[in-house]
């Protein structure tokens, strides 16, 4: 056997260890996760709290890059182009992956062709909440309210096409009530004309109700959780207030490019799992009244399409077009 015969073949003799051990020390550059609001925003708040504790048991760095705008699709759009290596990652909610393919005629990526789930990170309950000049404490007194003044109310969102707008719409559909939609960018630009009146109510997501109303800003109507909120045990939920099964929340996860390597896929997971599992996280979700899916991407992709499946019908009966 010749010397390159010989060279050639303890290379591929090699290969099987060598591309494991390669694959075993990802990552050995910072890991960036790209937001697709800005900072402040609920699921900025949840990535923030946990990309320290992520970064630390990988042995690495990751950092948040907030790309807002075009309902989050700047963000997406940039996380399908980038490099399939597990150094580029999304922090998506429903609103890009069960909303956006049912309300966008064309979009320019494809949810479960372009990415990979990686894992839930949150489950956030929302809340109707309202100015403190509203004339209703509850949802029966604001059901009682708009059908006496119809058309006169106003909600704020986060923009068309929104999981706040829908869910408003899901409302305003299941009791037969008008309540003119006001849309914003995001829920940063929204607060103050709620706060001063500009605007009568809107759905936030649980830790800003408990802090709004905390705070003496806002009052709460109620709540979309299944249960009562801990920290607002005197609200009660929509669904008791007599909208049965109604329930309005949203879900935040990680995803990746598609042909990102599986084997970085299961060790984010894993990373995932256990920073979830850490008691300072715990009690943070607690006092956030944050849940969340402890069947992990699966179950993620479950919630994303049974959405997906759910909102044609409620964006056909409330005419959602995407330009008003």
């Amino acid at each position: 056997m010749t010397l390159h015969r010989w060279l050639i073949g303890l290379l591929f003799a090699l290969w099987p260890i060598t591309l494991p051990a390669q694959q075993a020390s990802w990552p050995t550059n910072p890991i960036r996760v790209i937001v697709p609001y800005p900072p402040g925003s609920s699921g900025d708040i949840i990535l923030r709290r946990l990309a320290p504790l992520v970064a630390q048991k990988l042995g690495g760095t990751v950092y948040v890059d907030n790309r807002p705008g075009a309902n989050g699709h700047l963000a997406v759009e940039a996380v399908k182009n980038a490099a399939p290596d597990g150094y580029t990652l999304l922090l998506g909610s429903d609103i890009q992956f069960s909303i956006s393919p049912v309300l966008y005629p064309k979009l320019l990526f494809d949810a479960e062709r372009d990415f990979k789930p990686v894992a839930p990170l949150a489950r956030i309950d929302l809340v109707m909440v309202a100015n403190k000049s509203l004339k209703a404490n509850s949802i029966q007194e604001l059901v009682a309210l708009a059908k006496a003044e119809p058309g006169k109310l106003t909600y704020a969102s986060t923009g068309i096409g929104s999981s706040h707008q829908l869910y408003m719409e899901l409302f305003k559909i299941r009791n037969g009530i008008d309540i003119l939609h006001v849309p914003y960018k995001d829920t940063g630009q929204a607060t103050p004309d709620l706060i001063s009146g500009q605007v009568d109510m809107m759905f936030f997501g649980s830790a800003q109700a408990i802090s709004g109303v905390e705070g003496g800003q806002i009052k709460a109507l109620g709540a979309g959780s299944l249960q009562r909120l801990e920290r607002l045990p005197q609200v009660a939920t929509i669904a008791e207030s007599g909208n049965p099964d109604f329930v309005a929340n949203n879900l935040w996860g990680i995803w990746a490019p598609s042909g990102t390597p599986d084997v970085h896929i299961e060790k984010l997971r894993r990373i995932v799992a256990e920073s979830l599992a850490d008691p300072e996280i715990r009690k943070f979700y607690r006092d956030s009244a944050l849940t969340t899916l402890d069947s992990g991407a699966d179950e993620m992709m479950k919630v994303i399409r049974e959405q997906r499946a759910k909102w044609p019908e409620v964006i056909k009966a409330a005419n959602i077009k995407l330009m008003e």
